[in-house]
C-alpha cells in the first residue's frame, strides 16, 4: 500500500495544536529571548560570531563543511569568500536578514536557491532557481539496492500551487506566536520540499527570517548550532501530522537552547575584547592560548579545562614557565583556577563556563 504523505491529505495545510500545552512553551521561549535582549543592549559587538556559527552549522547539518574563517571574514572585514559554497551560504543568510520585514515571495525563494547552488554542476540549469517537485528523500546509499523512500515532496503538478499556499500563510501569520510560526512553517515548507537541493538550508533560513520579523530583531539566533546538538529530535519534525502539539513540545527546548547559545557566543566575543584590552600586559604565549580557547569554545567547547601539560603542548615551553603563565592569567581574572596539584585546571572566566564548576 502506497504511503500517504502529509501534503497529500485533503485537510493539508490546516495545522492545529493544543493551546493549553503550547502557550506555556511559547511564553518560555519569549521570556528567554527577553533575557537575551538585555545582554544585547549591553553589548554592541559579537553578532559576526553568531552569524558565522549559524551559517557554518546550517550547512553542516546537510554534510556541507564550510571554512569558518572565510565566512567570518565576510562579515568582519567585508571580504567575499573565495569559494562558491561559502559565497552561497553567506549570501543566503544575508538575503534572509535583509528581507525579514518584507513579504515572502516566489522570487525571493528562487533567488535564495540560486545563491545556495551557485556554481553547482550537479543539477540541470533549469532546475536552479525554480520549483521542481517530485523530490524523494531516501535512506541508504546509491550503491544500496535496498534503499527506501522515507519522504516524497509535493508533485510537480502541484508544487507552485502548494508553495503559493505556503507563502500566503507565512505572510499573514501572527507575530504573537514566533515559536509556533517557526515550527509550523518549517514542517510546512520541508513537507513540500520544492527544490532539487538546498531545501533544509533554505528552510532554516526561513525560520531565521520569521523569528527576526516576529521578534523585531535584525540578528539571528544560533538555531542550526542548537539543532546540531540533537539531530534526531530535529528530523522527527518531518514525521509530523497536522496536530503539531507533540512536535512543538519536542522542539521547544532546542529553540530555547538556541537563545542561550546565542548569549554564550556573545559572552565569548565580549571576553575576546577583554583579552584584547589586556594585550600589552600579556605575553604572546598567553594571548595565543586565550584566543585559541575562545575559538574552541565557539566551535563546541574545550573538554577538561586547561592544565599545565596542555599549556606546554600548545606553547612549547617548560613546566615552570607554563605554571607561571597560567597563575598570572588567573591573578588577572582572565582565567579561573580550580583544583589542586595535578588536578588543577584553568577555565576562561566567562559566566556560562564557570557557573557550573
Amino acid at each position: 500500500m502506497a504511503k500517504t504523505y502529509l501534503w497529500q491529505r485533503a485537510d493539508f495545510p490546516h495545522f492545529y495544536h493544543n493551546p493549553a500545552v503550547v502557550a506555556p512553551l511559547e511564553l518560555a521561549f519569549q521570556a528567554a529571548v527577553q533575557e537575551l535582549d538585555v545582554i544585547m543592549k549591553q553589548q554592541a559587538a559579537g553578532f559576526e560570531d553568531v552569524l558565522t556559527e549559524e551559517i557554518v552549522a546550517n550547512s553542516e547539518i546537510e554534510g556541507v563543511l564550510l571554512d569558518r574563517e572565510s565566512v567570518h571574514s565576510s562579515f568582519v572585514q567585508n571580504i567575499a569568500p573565495a569559494r562558491e559554497k561559502e559565497q552561497g551560504a553567506v549570501a543566503l543568510t544575508r538575503l534572509a536578514l535583509a528581507h525579514a520585514n518584507e513579504p515572502l515571495s516566489h522570487e525571493l525563494l528562487f533567488e535564495m536557491h540560486r545563491e545556495i547552488l551557485k556554481g553547482s554542476t550537479s543539477f540541470p540549469a533549469e532546475s536552479i532557481g525554480a520549483y521542481v517537485g517530485n523530490m524523494k528523500i531516501v535512506s541508504g546509499t546509491r550503491m544500496d539496492r535496498e534503499y527506501k523512500v522515507i519522504h516524497e515532496g509535493v508533485s510537480q503538478a502541484l508544487v507552485h500551487e502548494k508553495m503559493t499556499e505556503f507563502i500566503e500563510w507565512y505572510n499573514q501569520c501572527s507575530p504573537k506566536t514566533p515559536l509556533l510560526n517557526a515550527i509550523q512553517g518549517h514542517v510546512h515548507f520541508e513537507t513540500l520540499h520544492p527544490f532539487c537541493d538546498g531545501n533544509g538550508r533554505i528552510g532554516r533560513n526561513l525560520i531565521l527570517m520569521g523569528l527576526c520579523r516576529d521578534l523585531g530583531r535584525s540578528t539571528p539566533l544560533a538555531l542550526s548550532r542548537s539543532f546540531n546538538t540533537d539531530l534526531e529530535t530535529y528530523y522527527r519534525q518531518f514525521e509530523a501530522c497536522l496536530d503539531l502539539t507533540a512536535i512543538i513540545q519536542r522542539m521547544s527546548p532546542l529553540f530555547i537552547n538556541a537563545v542561550n547559545t546565542t548569549g554564550h557566543i556573545l559572552a565569548l566575543t565580549a571576553y575576546r575584547t577583554k583579552v584584547s584590552d589586556h594585550a600589552e600586559e600579556l605575553n604572546e604565549r598567553q594571548l595565543k592560548v586565550l584566543n585559541r580557547l575562545i575559538d574552541y569554545e565557539l566551535r563546541g567547547g574545550f573538554e577538561g579545562g586547561m592544565n599545565n601539560a596542555k599549556y606546554q603542548k600548545m606553547t612549547g615551553i617548560g613546566d615552570r614557565t607554563a605554571l607561571r603563565d597560567l597563575n598570572e592569567l588567573a591573578s588577572r581574572g582572565l582565567m579561573v583556577k580550580v583544583g589542586q596539584l595535578k588536578g588543577t585546571r584553568y577555565y576562561l572566566n566567562v559566566p556560562h563556563l564557570v557557573e557550573c564548576l
